[in-house]
């Protein structure tokens, strides 16, 4: 009993003079005549400089800490081409606070006053390396900034492997700085050694043919070896739709003459996918979509997918055969069928139709030239029925860019299409039309974001009566006007749509959402627009958004309620 009260009692002695035994003082740090990116530098190098001397600080680490300021100042600022700074800087003590004060004076930027870049070797001549020194990123008379300068080191590294120069060094790296004569010289000469070039292209075991994968590749064997491409081969590989996992190597111990094998190894996604979709609206009752896709049609990269529609506005079966192009990841073959019955609110239709398409990728760009072949009985504003067939070309061109084409904040959607037929060419009347959609997201603050979205059409045609109802203009619903009915606003010549929708983050990936629609399908431009508003819950899932609205049709006059439900991209 003795020892525990004595342990006890030295236990609360040493706890009450703990805090004063590794008591610390405060530390103040004062910067003034530098801002910018100059003053966020200073001021971490300082925070670098304070932390080495530990969490608590006595008077002893804190006059070690003013002594060694001055250097780290000067050092900080250096990389910002200020190498004659001026430093005056005062501490003082008040209470039990310590004040560090530092008053810089960066002095003039130092410029570059001479550049010396060459190379040496068997690339010497080399045209691109040439073009690139004659090009070089830094001029005679910028500032000496260090990024800049590390910047061009690396690019004129990149530059020269990407010609086949894998074994490059810089024989001479000099920036010599004479601060009394205010010069900087920079000298950079380059070592080429041997050129080296692509050799066999091997594939392990895949669902593909070799000759079909070697279409990815932008290089064949006996071109000089470069590293970038190498790195965009791989990048295509794995953003087409063909493979799962990429693995590509260049095998530089087995090279020879200066050849370098490249191994690749694939694995490929599985023979089949199937898609389900869901969606529900007032109006419309339940949507089903439902397919099955086959991946792999040959050793070729031909694909061919069967989707079907349900719902009781729209039911259809579609059938779409692919077939690569030279450049399977921009050239794209496709034949289509597909049947498809429509009520809307206004007429119904039956029809069937065949087409071939070819499809392109230039950059940002996608252009769609077809031609279609379309039967359809049909009947609107209780018109007799009608049988039309049209044989048209089309043409589309479209733009899509988000920063996230599951879960957007930023990125815009733009489309043109462009189509029509002659009465002379297997068709029964002939008509015009045009039509333009846009869809722009962005976020004014980090948790909201806004969508703005449109679509404008136009149809020139004699009689509007004679043209299939699925190649007239409807308006209403989910991506055109909420709590309208799908297809109940027209059918016309014209379309016209406007929205706008605030989304505003609540918790984890659940948004709030408000939102206005108005537009129209008419015979007449700016007549009888429509509109609707509502508010809804947005769920930014892995699959996509997961969106249940309230709309309410305003321009109706007991203003009627629907709710809409859907999953599906953005974009």
């Amino acid at each position: 009993m003795y020892f525990f009260i004595r342990n006890f009692i030295l236990f609360v002695i040493l706890s009450l003079l703990t805090p004063y035994g590794y008591a610390s003082d405060a530390l103040q740090v004062d910067i003034v005549g530098i801002t910018g990116d100059t003053l966020k530098n200073v001021q971490n190098q300082l925070i670098i400089e304070k932390n080495s001397y530990g969490k608590h600080l006595n008077s002893s680490d804190i006059q070690s800490f003013y002594k060694a300021a001055p250097n780290a100042i000067q050092d900080a600022i250096k990389p910002f081409g200020y190498f004659k700074a001026t430093i005056h800087s005062t501490l003082t003590h008040q209470a039990s606070t310590w004040i560090a004060h530092f008053h810089i004076d960066p002095g003039p930027t130092l410029h570059i006053t001479a550049l010396d870049i060459a190379v040496e070797g068997p690339g010497k001549d080399n045209t691109a390396i040439t073009a690139f020194i004659d090009h070089f990123p830094l001029k005679v008379g910028d500032v000496l900034l260090v990024q800049p300068y590390e910047e061009a080191k690396t690019a004129f590294f990149q530059v020269v492997n990407n010609q086949g120069y894998l074994r490059a060094i810089l024989v001479k790296k000099e920036l010599r700085i004479d601060l009394a004569k205010e010069t900087a010289v920079i000298t950079l000469h380059m070592e080429t050694g041997q050129r080296y070039y692509f050799g066999s292209l091997n594939f392990n075991q895949s669902a593909f043919a070799p000759d079909f994968l070697k279409r990815f590749a932008q290089f064949h064997p006996g071109e000089p070896f470069s590293s970038q491409k190498v790195l965009k081969f791989q990048q295509d590989l794995t953003n087409s739709r063909y493979f799962r996992e990429v693995t590509v190597t260049p095998e530089f111990g087995r090279a020879k003459d200066f050849k370098v094998p490249t191994q690749v190894q694939l694995s490929a996604y599985k023979a089949k996918q199937y898609k389900l979709g869901a969606g529900y609206g007032t109006f419309t009752g339940p949507r089903l979509l439902a397919g099955v896709e086959w991946r792999h049609l040959g050793d070729s990269g031909q694909h061919f997918t069967i989707l079907t529609k349900l719902s009781p506005v729209l039911k259809g079966l579609a059938a779409k055969y692919f077939i690569p192009g030279f450049n399977p990841l921009t050239d794209q073959y496709t034949l289509g069928a597909n049947i498809q019955e429509f009520r809307a609110q206004n007429g119904n239709s039956f029809s069937e139709s065949i087409s071939g398409a070819y499809v392109k990728m230039q950059g940002e760009f996608q252009h769609s030239a077809s031609l279609n072949l379309l039967n359809e009985r049909y009947t609107f504003n209780n018109q007799p029925r009608r049988n039309s067939h049209q044989f048209y070309p089309a043409y589309t061109i479209s733009n899509i860019v988000t920063d996230n084409i599951m879960d957007p904040h930023s990125g815009r959607a733009i489309s043109l299409t462009i189509q029509g037929s002659s009465d002379n060419v297997f068709s029964t009347t002939s008509f015009l039309q045009s039509e333009i959609k846009a869809k722009f997201i962005f976020s004014p603050t980090l948790p909201s974001r806004i969508i703005l979205r449109g679509d404008l059409g136009y149809t020139v045609v004699n009689d509007i009566n004679q043209l299939p109802l699925t190649l007239q203009y409807l308006a209403g619903g989910l991506g055109s006007i909420r709590g309208y009915n799908y297809g109940s606003i027209g059918p016309g010549r014209y379309l016209e749509i406007g929205s706008i929708e605030y989304q505003h983050l609540i918790i984890n990936n659940i948004y709030g959402a408000l939102f206005y629609d108005m537009g129209t399908a008419t015979n007449k431009f700016n007549q009888g627009f429509k509109r609707g508003d509502g508010f809804g819950v947005v769920y930014a899932s892995p699959i996509g958004p997961i969106q249940l609205y309230l709309a309410r049709a305003e321009s109706k006059s007991w203003k009627p309620r629907s709710v809409w439900f859907n999953i599906g991209a953005e974009f």
